[in-house]
């Protein structure tokens, strides 16, 4: 609770303050220092998210963290964050790590640049997981579920390794590519997307994971295009005496997307296919094709207010959109596997270092919610509404 009213007397401080406060610079810009805190509130009917906000209000939603890079030449860059993450039951408790890495550039020209990462990297996922952690950057409170599914943020969000990236700028357009080799970031939300609860053993990379995103933009910069492919292996090995102890998953995603941006008005749509394997050793073993997609737009309504409308899908299994299958094989309710989601949201910026923003979600189905939220799976609706409001303050 202490942190709550903290975070709230920043945000009344934050909207009183200039805009001199958006960074802090030494040594002539070599280092900077950026922050931010976001605090949000959820009210959900029948369903539980991010806290106990079934029928209910739930502060328990808040994001606070603090980057810092150091660039000592033109080539080299040292960079790193750290967030305080508070989402329900699903995160992990105490200080995360979300990034600590050395980046150099091995060439570089006016239209040309090649280099390489080392260190905890940034996976290259979509069009926004790089960017996910600030709430300024976001298209929304949340992220497209079917997309960027906050219950498992870790494995997408970085990786322990080595990252390439070469960019080109020319008469046609820009080419942006981006390729990450290394071992996958588990939390105990991600854990408990493939195993169902919380158990006392622990889910890791079972080999590197490989991730590679190539993005285009048009010369005049409205339209990107991006295809995302990834190929990642976990592996869950017991603690103690389990039911199931030894497990195995294969995750194959692979993302199209596409925006377009014009002055007052943007769309964006991804889709998505994953490859899906789950081996156990005590219990059936399955392989689905995960789907999963977006249509979203937004609009400038006056130069601080914007509107956003979003549908947002996602199956379990593609070839059984309504979860019958999923549900006759596991004995757990169909709406389990898929969810259906309406947005309307609103942002305003009161500042340029303080935002509000508030959304309505209207749902059909379960299927990006925690079984760490939602301990059973039986008590859940399927048709259900969520109110979100957050205030988000930067520097």
């Amino acid at each position: 609770m202490l942190r709550i009213y903290a975070t709230w007397i920043v945000f009344l401080f934050s909207s009183t303050c200039s805009t001199a406060l958006l960074a802090v610079e030494f040594n002539d810009g070599k280092v900077q220092i950026h922050g931010f805190a976001s605090q949000g509130i959820v009210s959900s009917t029948d369903n539980k998210f991010y806290g106990d906000s079934d029928n209910s209000i739930s502060f328990n939603f808040r994001e606070i963290g603090i980057n810092a890079s150091y660039r000592p030449r033109p080539d080299l860059q040292f960079s790193a964050q750290v967030i305080q993450l508070d989402a329900g039951n699903v995160n992990e408790n105490g200080l995360l790590l979300d990034y600590a890495l050395v980046d150099y550039t091995v060439y570089s020209n006016e239209a040309t640049q090649f280099g390489v990462r080392l260190g905890r990297v940034k996976n290259p996922f979509g069009l926004y997981t790089t960017t996910r952690d600030v709430a300024f950057t976001r298209p929304s409170i949340i992220l497209p579920q079917s997309i960027y599914f906050d219950k498992a943020r870790s494995i997408a969000l970085s990786s322990d390794g080595a990252g390439i990236y070469f960019n080109r700028e020319g008469s046609l357009g820009a080419i942006n590519v981006d390729m990450v080799v290394g071992k996958a970031n588990v939390d105990r939300g991600s854990e408990a997307t493939f195993i169902r609860k919380d158990e006392p053993g622990e889910m890791e990379s079972d080999k590197a994971s490989r991730l590679m995103r190539i993005i285009y933009t048009t010369p005049d910069d409205r339209l990107r295009l991006a295809f995302t492919a990834a190929n990642i292996d976990l592996n869950y090995q017991e603690a103690s005496h389990e039911v199931d102890p030894h497990l195995f998953v294969h995750l194959d995603p692979k993302i199209i997307s596409a925006q377009y941006s014009h002055e007052k008005w943007e769309l964006t749509a991804e889709y998505s296919q994953m490859k899906s394997s789950i081996t156990r050793n005590f219990a059936p073993n399955f392989s689905n094709v995960i789907e999963g997609y977006y249509v979203q737009g937004s609009y400038q309504l006056t130069p601080s207010l914007q509107a956003v409308a979003r549908y947002d899908a996602s199956f379990n299994n593609k070839s059984d959109r309504d979860g019958k299958k999923l549900s006759a094989a596991t004995g757990l309710p169909a709406h389990m596997f898929f969810a259906k989601d309406w947005m309307l949201g609103l942002r305003y910026d009161v500042t340029p270092t303080f935002m509000l923003r508030g959304e309505w979600h209207h749902l059909d189905g379960t299927g990006w919610l925690s079984s760490l939220d939602n301990t059973n799976p039986r008590e859940m609706e399927r048709k259900w509404d969520m109110l979100m409001l957050m205030g988000s303050w930067r520097f």
